[in-house]
Parts: structure tokens; sequence; C-alpha cells
């Protein structure tokens, strides 16, 4: 198929949507998280093994043991479970699913970059991919054994070779990935858009969903750019010009007022609670994080709307995607809690919960 023409799907794929809605009903839910909260680092174990991922932690028991083994029993099934859509999906709803995991390309490229700057190890990087991408884990360790980013980043062909080098140029004067990684994200916001154009009125859903993840990164963006007062123009190059709330009238206001405009004019936005979260940490210019993993919060939690529209669509897909990973990430953040002997209402905060 030509990859520029327009993708025609029917309005139903009631064998698909059905197995999909089937998977959706195995997650965990809100019930199986406060049963898990209140469990030690041995019990969750025990209670995974009895669940969706024993399969997968029985088979690595051999090799792996302790969260080493949970965590690669769950990075497992995540793939299978990817690789299930993948078999049961007419060829169209294939297109969908591979512009959607796609993402993970981008995110493993940017781990490994991140990895790489910071010198951790090649398995300290490994253990932090997401394997449910178009690359396989082959091409992955490939990237790993390359030292220079400027290979990994030619190798992954995720952006041009000119942009490269104009990239690699900068990175050196500044010894800052910042600019390498804003242009991994819009590569895969422009990736993304022209699939969605492909099938403008089944993929509204898709692009509504990277719209409210753009308008997460721009504000990140902005705060910290104008936290370590970049000038205005610098600004306009790091943020995409296009969101959902934050659109492009309104980026271009943002971009224009003090760091303390800034902050008064996101807390009139759609996510002045987490605004109101975090303005003492904003007002006193302390670190990000927070916020940062609260806007993360708050895009993943829209993605779980995708489950509660339209059951029999292309949304169905999507939204159990999304609730998939989330679950994998969520059961992540439990494990390393409990070995780390975090308190209950600090785990809470960490998960997203439907």
């Amino acid at each position: 198929m030509d990859e520029n023409s327009k993708i025609r799907l029917q309005e139903c794929y009631p064998y698909t949507y059905v197995r999909a809605t089937t998977m959706r009903a195995k997650l965990l839910g809100r019930d199986d998280y406060n049963k898990l909260l209140k469990m030690g680092f041995a019990e969750i174990a025990k209670y995974l093994q009895d669940s969706e991922y024993k399969k997968d932690i029985n088979e690595l028991a051999t090799g792996l043991k302790g969260a080493e083994l949970l965590e690669a029993a769950l990075n497992r099934n995540l793939v299978t479970s990817f690789e299930k859509l993948w078999r049961i999906s007419p060829d169209e709803l294939d297109l969908l699913i591979n512009a959607y995991v796609k993402r993970y390309d981008f995110f493993n490229i940017k781990t490994i970059i991140r990895g790489r700057f910071s010198k951790l190890s090649k398995d300290e990087i490994h253990t932090m991919l997401k394997p449910i991408g178009l690359y396989n884990d082959k091409f992955y360790r490939k990237l790993l054994d390359e030292s220079e980013i400027e290979k990994i980043l030619m190798l992954s062909e995720l952006i041009g070779k000119k942009e490269v080098l104009m990239l690699i140029k900068e990175f050196k004067e500044t010894n800052s990935l910042l600019k390498i990684e804003n242009a991994l994200d819009k590569a895969y916001f422009n990736f993304v858009f022209e699939f969605c154009d492909r099938i403008p009125r089944q993929g509204n859903l898709f692009k509504d969903f990277l719209l409210r993840e753009i308008d997460a990164l721009n504000i990140k963006l902005l705060l910290r750019l104008k936290k370590e007062n970049m000038d205005e123009k610098q600004i306009i190059n790091h943020v995409y010009m296009n969101g959902f709330e934050l659109d492009q009238t309104t980026l271009q206001r943002l971009v224009k007022l003090s760091y303390e405009g800034l902050i008064k004019a996101l807390s009139k936005t759609s996510f002045k609670s987490i605004i109101k979260k975090n303005l003492k940490a904003l007002q006193s210019k302390e670190s990000l994080v927070n916020l940062e993993n609260d806007l993360n919060k708050h895009l993943l939690k829209k993605s779980l709307l995708l489950l509660h529209q339209n059951p029999l669509s292309i949304n169905i897909i999507l939204g159990y995607m999304f609730a998939k990973d989330i679950e994998v990430t969520n059961l992540k953040t439990l494990i390393k809690a409990k070995q780390l002997g975090m308190d209950e209402e600090f785990i809470i905060e960490q998960l997203i919960i439907d």
C-alpha cells in the first residue's frame, strides 16, 4: 500500500473488537491494586504468578530471580500482548497498531542516548527500554554497542542525516540533549499526524491524545526554559507550536510572558490543579520532577477515557494498548517502591488507576 494513500477502515471489526475487549477485562482493576498495596514484595511476586503473568514468570524463572525476574516477565508479557493484537487484527488495523507502537522506538532511542550521556552500562540501559516498538531487541543491542550519540541517531533513521549533523554540532557546543530530544519528539508527532490525516475521521481520537501529549510536553519545556531565562526566540525553536488546549495562538502568548507570568497563566488552564499542587516548588524554582510526573499521570488518565468511548470501534484497540502499558508501568513502580520500603501513601501517588 502506498504510505501516502488514504486508509479506508470499515466501521466495525467485531471479532477483533470483542477479543480486545476480553483482553481489557483481564487487566488489573482498582480492587487488585488495593490488594497489592497491602502486600510485601514476596506476596506481590506470588500474586503475579497466579495472574496473567504466570506463563512469563515461569518461563523466565530458570535464569532470573527477584525483581529482575518480575520486570523481565512484565516486559515480555507486554510484547506478547501487543503481538496478539497484531495476530487478531486485519491488515488495516495493523497499520493503526504500528503507528501507535512506533512511539516506543522514539522512546527507546531517547533512553539509549540519555543512558550513554549519563555513562550508564549497556545492561543498565537495556533494562530501561520498552521492547514493543517496530525495531527488535537485536537492533537495540546493536545500538547499545555504539558509544557515540551521532552514530546512534544515524542508525536509528528516525530523523534525517542533515538534521542529525546540525543537532550534534549544537550538542557539542552546549553539552545538552534538549534539542536532540525535542527533535525526536517532533519527528514522532509529525509521523503520527501524517498517519491520522490518512484516516481523517477514525484517527481523530488518536490525534486528540497526541495534542494533549504535546500540551504536557510544552508545559514542561516552557517552565524549564523560562526558569533558565532562555530568550523568546530560542524557546520558540524548542516548543511544538500545536496542541489541544495550548494551540499556536496561546503558545505565542505564553512564550512572551515572564516565568512568574507563565505560572499565573497556566493556573487558569485545565492544568490548574497540577500548578496549584506544585505551586510552592514552582515559585521557589525547585526541581520540576514532581510536576512533570503529575503531568504524565494527567495525560495517561486522559488516555484511559478511550476505553469508555465507542467500544465497538478502533478506539478499543488504542484504549487497550494505553491501558496495558499503564498496567505494566504501575506494576514496575509498585515493585520498586516495595523494594525500597516506600509507604503506601507515596506509592498511591505514583500509580495511575482508572
